[in-house]
This record gives C-alpha cells, sequence and structure tokens, in this order.
C-alpha cells in the first residue's frame, strides 16, 4: 500500500554525475580501442607520434564540439542535447537523435 501511483518523472541524477558518465564512457571506449590501433602498426616506434597526434585531434576536436553543444544549451535553455535538438531543429526529426544515442550505444 499507499501511494497514489504517480510515476516521478524528475530525475535524481546531477550535472556532475552526469558529466562523469559520460566522460567514462567516451574515454572507457577510447582507451580500450588506443592499444589496438597502435598495436596495428607492428613493432614500428615511430607509430607512437601519429598515435599520438591523432588521439590530441580527436580530443580537441571531441571537446570544441562539446564546447558547441553546452553554448546551444545556454542560449535556448534547453537542460539536455535531445531537448536543444528540439528547440533548433524542431520536434520532426527528434529521431535522429534517438537513434543516433541508440547506435552509439553498440557500435561505439
Amino acid at each position: 500500500g499507499g501511494g497514489d501511483g504517480a510515476i516521478s518523472t524528475e530525475g535524481t541524477a546531477t550535472i556532475p554525475d552526469e558529466v562523469f558518465n559520460l566522460v567514462k564512457s567516451i574515454v572507457g571506449a577510447g582507451v580500450l580501442s588506443l592499444p589496438a590501433g597502435i598495436a596495428a602498426f607492428g613493432n614500428a616506434p615511430s607509430a607512437l607520434i601519429p598515435a599520438t597526434l591523432l588521439t590530441t585531434a580527436i580530443g580537441a576536436i571531441s571537446a570544441y564540439t562539446f564546447m558547441l553543444i553546452a553554448r546551444v544549451c545556454k542560449m535556448t535553455g534547453a537542460t539536455s542535447y535531445a531537448d536543444a535538438w528540439d528547440k533548433t531543429r524542431g520536434t520532426k526529426t527528434a529521431w535522429i537523435i534517438a537513434l543516433s544515442s541508440a547506435l552509439d550505444c553498440f557500435a561505439g
């Protein structure tokens, strides 16, 4: 018993919790795949320099795109990526974000 059967739509995660989970997922996938990428070059010690440059470039691109998403969220008052998409592109194409997020879970 008890309770009126209402389901709460409010989440309990804080922004730092969400940021930590996002960073953990992104870094985890990258860290686990990096050795395999370097190993593909074989025993060439010269592979370390391009691998380092590529990792740095990809990190910089990711940081820039996350900053752009944050800027859009701030300008539109959105509280999530999906909300920012809805406010800038419309709800008709919201399925793109849902599909992208679902595929990201499987494709990495």
